[in-house]
């Protein structure tokens, strides 16, 4: 494959690798300069920041953004030299196409924003373990989620008897 050639290629999604935390940076540049369609998945974590939690909007695949193009000197050039670019992915120094598969299956799940539709996959019945708070440690049983988003009630064995407790479902980890 020849990117220097002058052959026009049908354009395909490429991954382009980026510095550390640049992916947003390379995103506006590469829309703003270049007109390629880019596209940069998020996903949305509720994370704990001193005894808060927070919801946190990060790449899903952090350093790495799809870009749409022919492999023609022009837009090959613009991404491969556009400021935060490490490469496009590819093997032997050739850029290898993202299979159109996995990229149909990536753009389906992203909402209008780019945020891919994610819950943690918790069934009632399973065994969990209690990471933070007074009940670190501990051991369960995931009866049902509560009626306040985020929150879920567990049956944890204390006190020579079951307790159900409800809990943030970031403080809880499934146990295998």
């Amino acid at each position: 494959m020849e990117v220097g050639g002058s052959s026009l290629r049908e354009p395909q999604w490429y991954a382009v690798q980026t510095k550390p935390r640049q992916e947003e940076r390379v995103r506006r540049w590469l829309e703003e300069r270049t007109r390629l369609p880019v596209f940069l998945p998020k996903l949305e974590q509720v994370r704990r920041r001193r005894a808060r939690r927070v919801s946190v909007i990060e790449p899903l695949f952090p350093s790495y953004l799809f870009v749409h193009m022919a492999l023609d000197p022009e837009p090959w050039y613009a991404v491969k030299w556009t400021p935060g670019v490490r490469q496009v992915v590819g093997t032997g120094g050739q850029p290898q196409p993202v299979p159109g598969e996995a990229m149909a299956l990536l753009l389906e799940r992203c909402g209008e924003q780019g945020l891919v539709a994610w819950r943690p996959p918790l069934r009632a019945g399973e065994a969990v373990r209690v990471l933070h708070g007074p009940f670190a440690g501990l051991e369960g049983i995931l009866e049902r989620p509560t009626s306040r988003g985020e929150r879920v009630r567990v049956l944890l064995a204390l006190l020579g008897g079951t307790t159900p407790v409800e809990l943030d479902v970031t403080d809880i980890e499934i146990v295998a």
